[in-house]
């Protein structure tokens, strides 16, 4: 991140703006004294329905052993982000705490890789806003766990009516998932030819594997 990115700084955050926020392409992260909110030069995106993403049969083979869980726990899933050693890691109690309420006002999702048992092994979660699901983080404890948390979320979104999946800063990681990189501007420009869409709610629970169907272009 650079401090042209930087586009605004508090104190606290209120969850009961976050939403709005989002639709402009505007997302918090801890800082020295506070909170500053980003707007990234270049974005990581996915646009649904209009490129084609295939999962890799090795992550999809996953599903054998494994189920995907929708906003089972998503707080769960916060918490392994943010206890997972990385380099850069930012998700610290105050932030944590934010998603907390951003789940109270029912913006907070997860999408979980669990074993049959129910044991949480990889996931990511993210906020909604408007048709845009901004991913926040990722993890995973089984090699490719996070992966086919993500390419469930490419099916999932696309079935709810999301248009955007955002994963903010473009990362090699990201790259190989299927996202491109778009100039800031030409991403404000999307977001402005959004519609006032309204996707139908996430799921609560287990989904089933056929419905998935991963080997198929998202």
């Amino acid at each position: 991140m650079t401090s042209d990115e930087l586009v605004a700084v508090s104190s606290s955050l209120d969850p009961a703006q976050a939403e709005q926020l989002y639709r402009l392409g505007i997302f918090p992260m801890p800082i020295a004294g506070g909170f500053g909110w980003f707007f990234p030069a270049k974005r990581a995106v996915v646009i649904l329905g209009e490129w084609q993403l295939r999962c890799p049969r090795s992550t999809a083979q996953l599903l054998r052993g494994y189920r995907i869980g929708v906003d089972v726990d998503p707080l769960a899933v916060v918490w392994a982000c943010a206890t997972t050693p990385r380099s850069g890691g930012w998700i610290d109690s105050s932030m944590i705490e934010y998603y907390r309420a951003l789940q109270g006002l029912s913006l907070l999702h997860s999408v979980e890789v669990r074993t049959v048992d129910g044991e949480l092994v990889g996931g990511l979660f993210g906020v909604s806003a408007g048709d845009v699901f901004v991913g926040e983080s990722m993890f995973h404890r089984v090699t490719n766990a996070s992966k086919l948390a993500f390419f469930a979320l490419t099916r999932l979104t696309l079935e709810l009516g999301y248009r955007i999946i955002d994963g903010q800063w473009p990362t090699g990681h990201l790259m190989k998932l299927g996202f491109r990189a778009l100039e800031g501007e030409a991403y404000a420009a999307l977001l402005a030819r959004s519609p006032a869409a309204s996707p139908r709610p996430f799921p609560v629970g287990l989904l089933e594997n056929d419905w998935l169907r991963l080997r198929a272009p998202v």
